[in-house]
């Protein structure tokens, strides 16, 4: 598993290596929505994925991952939250993850 903390900033990329590609990540906070969304980029700043609302303990990238280029493991954030507000990350009351391929796969095994 691969934690990050997204910048302590209402908009900001963050360069991220997965699985040996690179990515930017785009943390943004909506105040009217009382949400985050992640957008996924090349990069060169070309959007794969945008305006993903970042929920509580569901996987971000479930139902893209397997149609466009995207990490093939399960991004999510690890809270015992409802909601994710605007200094959870930054708080330690949220944690962003990236599980790979093969430890999702392992974990669905263990659990069948």
């Amino acid at each position: 598993m691969v934690y990050f903390t997204p910048p302590d900033k209402n908009d900001s990329f963050t360069r991220i290596i997965l699985d040996g590609d690179e990515y930017l990540f785009r943390f943004s906070y909506n105040y009217e929505g009382v949400c985050w969304t992640l957008g996924i980029y090349q990069s060169e700043e070309a959007p794969i994925v945008a305006g993903i609302k970042i929920t509580p303990c569901f996987p971000v990238n479930w139902y893209f991952r397997q149609y466009i280029k995207l990490p093939k493991g399960v991004l999510g954030v690890m809270t015992q939250l409802d909601k994710i507000g605007r200094n959870d990350f930054i708080d330690g009351n949220a944690q962003f993850v990236y599980v790979t391929y093969d430890e999702f796969n392992e974990f669905v095994r263990s659990n069948e």
